[in-house]
C-alpha cells in the first residue's frame, strides 16, 4: 500500500512540473518580480514551486500552513527561502515556534497586508511568491477569489 501512494504521490509532482500548475509573474516593481500560484492548494506543489524560483525568495502564504509544516518543511525553507509572510489568524505561540524553527516569518492579518510586507522585506533581483498551498480559506470563498486579492494588492505598491 505505502509504495502505491509513493508511487502515486510522484505522478502527481510529475503533472505539476509539466502541466496545468503555472506560476504567473504578474508585474515587476523596483526589480522585484511578484508571482501568483493562488492556484496551489497543497503543500507539495508550493515546495516545488519554491525550488524552481531559487533566491532571493519571500513567500507569502496562509496561516493555516504552518500547523501542517511536517518536519522536512523547516529545513526546506531555511534552505530556500529569505522570508515568510503568513496572512490570516495565527496564534501567538505557534508564530513563535515556527519564527524559532525557521527564522524570518512575519504575521500579517489579511493577504493585502501580507502583499505590503513582503514587499519591504524583498530585496532587488528577488521574486515575491503568494503560494497559499491549501484551498481557499481566510475569507476567501475560493482560490480565484483569492488570486484577484494578491493581483489587487500588487497592483497598488
Amino acid at each position: 500500500m505505502a509504495r502505491r501512494l509513493i508511487a502515486l504521490r510522484a505522478h502527481g509532482l510529475d503533472e505539476l512540473r509539466g502541466g496545468a500548475h503555472k506560476l504567473r509573474e504578474l508585474v515587476v516593481v523596483e526589480s522585484v518580480r511578484y508571482i501568483d500560484d493562488s492556484g496551489s492548494t497543497f503543500m507539495d506543489a508550493t515546495l516545488l514551486a519554491i525550488a524552481n524560483l531559487g533566491k532571493p525568495l519571500v513567500w507569502i502564504t496562509d496561516a493555516t500552513m504552518v500547523t501542517s509544516w511536517g518536519a522536512h518543511v523547516p529545513e526546506f525553507l531555511k534552505e530556500h527561502v529569505d522570508a515568510t509572510v503568513i496572512y490570516g489568524a495565527i496564534e501567538e505561540e505557534r508564530l513563535r515556534s515556527a519564527d524559532a524553527t525557521v527564522g524570518n516569518i512575519y504575521s500579517a492579518g489579511d493577504l493585502r497586508t501580507a502583499v505590503f510586507a513582503a514587499r519591504e522585506l524583498a530585496v532587488e533581483g528577488g521574486n515575491v511568491l503568494f503560494s497559499p498551498a491549501c484551498p481557499a480559506e481566510n475569507g476567501f470563498a475560493n482560490h480565484a477569489e483569492r488570486a484577484a486579492e494578491f493581483k489587487r494588492a500588487v497592483k497598488d505598491l
